[in-house]
């Protein structure tokens, strides 16, 4: 729909008049429950809890290893039936010695279309506990127990089971693992049993904190366990790193009562930006000296178009020699001229190490096998006309291929432009951002893979964020079809509150960085932007006013090398550097893939986090929020392992194609041409007979990079603009063969409007909300019965101007897709992967 008016938003001011508040009515909270067979359901639960006593005798009698003690106690988790809530207070004892306390509670969300969501709650149980809720539930069954409903009159006039809101919602009490206190799982999975690492482990506060902690330490030291030397205190936790493997938390930890939560350990950046230049200078040899260099000459190289590099820092010198410093203009030179730290020397640190905060806190050696490249495209203090930036950016990505042909590149573009980018219309630059990505073979010019920083939002008031980021476009050229554009979230959440007593962290833990810009204004035809997000650090806030704090930065190098060696550094800009690396590690690991499959691989890893899904809500199962959570965090924050790694449980296959959309013949108007359809190997008979009843998730992702065509109708819109357009179809269950080709043949023979496929039973998460753009995502979760049946999938051609430009001569132009397919599930005990393998072997 075209623009009508431009309309600002409206700013009340005044208006109010303070007035006394009390709440006027009484609090009615409505408890739904599950209508149950109290016989069979009662006694199922009461089941599982004699088999938790069972355990807990068993670990009673069990010799303990040498020096390690236990607490009367045992962990649970009560888990509710979808779409119903537990009762939490009789699940919870606050008494000075309880023998009942919740831990934590999460929401889980189903991965089908259907919305659902229920609680799991971890709880500690003692002896007694276990004895409590057996009592509880046999009087649950037992009908001379059940509780009389009156009316007003004092009439009876129904009964109800004893304890029927604790029991009626419940739909299992199983026994907990280590797993279950792991708090990060939806970015980072849980590591391995034997991987020695640095926790961060929280403890719960009791009325004897030291004897408490000194159990910990006394199990800890028992197997072998590094205990870190400091410790953050909270009004009901205790937290503190330790170094070990899951394998030794789980016979240790577990056996005490006071275990509250597992996170991946976070270091805030001032712990080591408050040392003197020495100590600096320390904790970079040290690095150095962690630091496996397995780079030559044909390495990967993350070419930094940005404002130059200083090369003379130590971190930096090993990966980025001189002959591969350039610049726009030789009269600005090619060392980092932006005020103060620098900026692309600082983007330089976390392309090669990630935020320094991490690798400082790391005892680990460190691998890196990429190195740099710079290419200096803004002089400080020299205002380049923007429209000139499209010819920079094509000398910048040309010059370094002349010089060193034989390397693979990855692109990092951080100079942005918040004036452009208007409702995602593209730009000139934008527009030479897709024609690098998308390549010539004609004129020799090779596919490229482009990362760019989405642009910053400068938050100035408490009351600004989110608002003020909703509202803030993604910067011109972000909104380039082919490039991978980045934004920001973050995980920092470590406020000194001793310092700052009157100011918190502004943005939540896994929730929208304060610097993330978005595309929610933009008009809907124009691509999803961000792509993905990365860590950009956080603000604080005293409510009013917000402001920049070091331990809520990223920590890189300075171009100051010899008098201050690091700096603070984060918003969409240090983001952005963090995915290149990310790109980097893909494109070396796998140096055959196309650019394509790699920025496919980092957005089929990605997943969103419980902040950005509402933390408490379900899935968005409506159009508008759908296209919320993608247009202000593109896909979500990738995974390094998922990106790199099949694994038993979870299989990625990856198929890159050419395909000819269109074909004119003579002088006829140009017409669809050709679907691929794919039968793919599948691991039919385990999805059939040993998961037909778990929960199997499968996700597909398919990219591919569009030709741009900046016209004499100057990007009116969409149609216009891309080449040709893709998307994928997936076989229904139970439709036969010929079908699912009527179905797909049909819709693109038809397809004027891009809008006529039959999707009706493809119970896709994401639906519509994922078709803009040149990158497109979805998954659905199903049954492994249902599954094992849907192997056949189809991607096909929708409109462009190769096709309605006739005059253009392109119609029979071949185009590029990388399709990556994965399957999972959680039961590790599985292997869908080595049949896949087995039959791809075989054909080979």
């Amino acid at each position: 729909m075209p623009i009508i008016s431009e309309l600002p938003h409206i700013k009340i001011n005044g208006h109010v008049t303070p007035e006394t508040y009390r709440y006027p009515h009484t609090v009615v909270i409505e408890f739904p429950l599950v209508a149950r067979n109290r016989a069979i359901h009662g006694n199922r639960i009461l089941q599982q809890l004699e088999q938790i006593r069972q355990r807990f005798e068993q670990l009673e009698n069990e010799p303990l290893p040498e020096n390690i003690v236990s607490d009367d106690a045992i962990y649970v988790e009560f888990i509710s039936e979808w779409n119903f809530p537990l009762n939490f207070n009789s699940l919870h004892s606050d008494a000075d010695h309880p023998k009942y306390q919740i831990i934590k509670v999460t929401k889980e969300f189903s991965d089908d279309d259907m919305g659902r969501e229920r609680y799991r709650t971890l709880a500690m149980l003692t002896k007694g506990g276990i004895s409590h809720f057996i009592k509880h539930v046999t009087d649950y069954i037992n009908i001379e127990k059940d509780v009389p409903k009156k009316d007003d009159d004092g009439n009876i006039v129904a009964t109800n089971p004893k304890y029927n809101s604790l029991f009626a919602n419940l739909e299992l009490i199983q026994i907990a693992t280590l797993r279950e206190f792991w708090s990060d799982g939806l970015l980072i999975d849980f590591p391995n049993g034997d991987e020695n690492r640095w926790w961060e482990v929280w403890f719960r506060r009791t009325s004897n904190d030291g004897e408490r902690i000194e159990r910990v330490n006394q199990n800890l030291r028992a197997i072998g366990a590094q205990i870190g030397q400091s410790e953050i205190q909270f009004p009901e936790h205790i937290v503190r790193l330790v170094k070990a493997t899951a394998n030794q938390l789980s016979s240790s930890l577990l056996l005490l009562d006071n275990l509250a939560e597992l996170r991946n350990p976070q270091e805030t950046a001032d712990c080591f930006m408050r040392e003197g230049l020495s100590g600096r200078e320390e904790l970079i040899q040290d690095l150095l000296d962690r630091t496996d260099v397995q780079i030559d000459e044909n390495s990967v190289l993350i070419c930094l178009l940005d404002s130059g590099v200083n090369n003379r820092h130590p971190l930096i010198t090993p990966f980025l020699p001189n002959d591969r410093l350039y610049a726009y203009n030789s009269d600005w030179g090619n060392f980092d001229s932006w005020s103060g730290e620098g900026h692309g020397t600082g983007m330089a640190g976390l392309a090669l190490y990630g935020d320094l905060t991490e690798a400082f806190a790391s005892r680990e050696r460190i691998v890196i096998t990429h190195a740099l490249e710079s290419f200096k495209i803004k002089q400080y203090g020299v205002v380049n006309d923007p429209d000139l930036y499209g010819t920079i950016t094509l000398n910048a990505i040309n010059q370094p291929a002349i010089t060193h042909p034989g390397n693979r590149r990855v692109f990092c573009l951080s100079i942005t432009d918040a004036d452009f980018a208007f409702r995602g219309r593209p730009s000139s630059w934008s527009a030479m951002i897709d024609r690098i990505a998308y390549g010539k073979a004609s004129e020799a010019s090779p596919p490229q893979l482009l990362l760019i920083s989405s642009g910053n939002v400068f938050t100035n008031q408490h009351i600004d964020y989110t608002d003020l980021n909703d509202t803030s476009s993604v910067h011109d050229p972000g909104q380039a079809y082919n490039a991978l554009t980045v934004g920001s979230y973050t995980m920092k959440d470590r406020l000194d509150a001793a310092t700052l007593p009157e100011w918190r962290i502004l943005a939540p833990r896994g929730g929208m960085s304060p610097s993330n810009s978005t595309s929610l204004l933009w008009d809907s035809q124009w691509p999803i932007k961000p792509d993905i997000v990365m860590e950009g650090g956080n603000m604080t806030t005293n409510q009013v006013d917000v402001s920049h704090v070091p331990e809520l930065q990223l920590i890189s190098t300075s171009k100051r090398h010899q008098d201050n060696v690091l700096q603070f550094f984060g918003d969409t800009s240090g983001a952005a550097a963090l995915a290149a690396k990310l790109a980097a590690e893909i494109a070396t690991a796998y140096p055959l893939y196309w650019p394509e499959t790699v920025r496919g691989l980092i957005a089929h890893s990605a997943e969103y986090s419980a902040q950005m899904l509402g933390n408490g809500r379900h899935f968005p199962t409506t159009s508008a929020e759908k296209r919320t959570l993608l247009r202000r965090y593109g896909h979500g924050v990738p995974n390094l392992q998922r990106a790199l790694y099949s694994a038993s449980n979870c299989l990625h296959m990856i198929i890159e194609r050419t395909i000819q959309p269109f074909q004119q013949v003579g002088t006829n108007s140009p017409k669809y041409h050709q679907y691929h359809l794919y039968q793919l190997p599948w691991p039919a008979d385990i999805l059939r007979n040993e998961l037909a009843e778990s929960n199997v998730r499968l996700k597909i992702t398919l990219s591919y990079f569009i030709e741009p065509n900046p016209g004499d109708r100057r990007y009116v819109n969409n149609f216009q603009y891309h080449s040709h357009s893709l998307d994928f179809i997936l076989i229904k269950p139970a439709e036969d063969l010929d079908t699912f080709k009527l179905r797909v043949s049909k819709a693109a023979e038809d397809d004027e409007s891009d809008e006529n496929v039959n999707r009706e039973g493809e119970v896709w998460s994401l639906k519509s909300a994922r078709n803009r753009g040149s990158l497109k995502k979805d998954f659905i979760a199903t049954s492994g019965a249902d599954l094992s049946t849907r192997h056949v999938l189809a991607v096909y051609p929708k409109n462009g101007w190769y096709r309605t430009r006739k005059k253009l001569g392109l119609a029979n132009s071949i185009v590029r897709y990388s399709l990556i397919v994965s399957i999972e599930t959680e039961n590790v005990d599985v292997n869908i992967y080595n049949p896949v393998l087995q039959m791809v072997t075989i054909e080979l």
